[in-house]
């Protein structure tokens, strides 16, 4: 893949996830279809999926290493709070995996996703449930994640002039 491509793909990503964010409702075939040029990036959805996945995972990482062992009651529960907490960032996101956790291609990512929830709740690498944990704490985050119907629009960064002037004025 060459940069130019890796480029579009990052845009096609961003673009259908603030589709995603805005309107509960969308499918991940409406989102493609109101992106330019996403058929050209992506013309298989699983592969837009597993992208969508990867950012899913790094956002979900992020939440891991800041929620979990930080106070938490257990560690379980600061697995599902740092899945809740992913999911209101990534509304759009979660709503598009959760749809496409069917399809065949997204096995592995999922049991990935599985089996890093498990071990950072606790559950031992080698356990033979490790799998099946996993997916029952993503189950149980799944149901008390409250996704917004709407995302909220990022706070406007006033610009330097805003800010001399409300430091002149305080």
């Amino acid at each position: 893949m060459t940069w130019d491509a890796y480029r579009r793909r990052k845009i096609v990503v961003s673009e259908v996830l603030a589709i995603a964010d805005a309107d509960a409702g969308v499918t991940l075939a409406d989102a493609v279809a109101a992106v330019p040029e996403a058929r050209e990036a992506y013309p298989d959805d699983a592969l837009l999926l597993l992208d969508i996945q990867i950012r899913w995972a790094t956002e979900l990482g992020t939440r891991l290493d800041v929620l979990v062992g930080d106070g938490a009651d257990t560690p379980e529960i600061g697995v599902i709070n740092a899945w809740c907490d992913a999911a209101a960032a990534l509304p759009g996101a979660r709503r598009l995996l959760d749809a496409g956790r069917h399809l065949p291609e997204m096995a592995k990512a999922i049991e990935k996703e599985n089996e890093i929830l498990a071990r950072a709740a606790g559950v031992p690498a080698m356990s033979p449930t490790l799998l099946d944990r996993g997916q029952e704490i993503a189950d149980s985050a799944r149901d008390q994640a409250v996704l917004p119907e709407i995302a909220p629009a990022p706070a406007e960064v006033p610009n330097l002039f805003t800010r001399l002037r409300n430091a002149l004025a305080a």
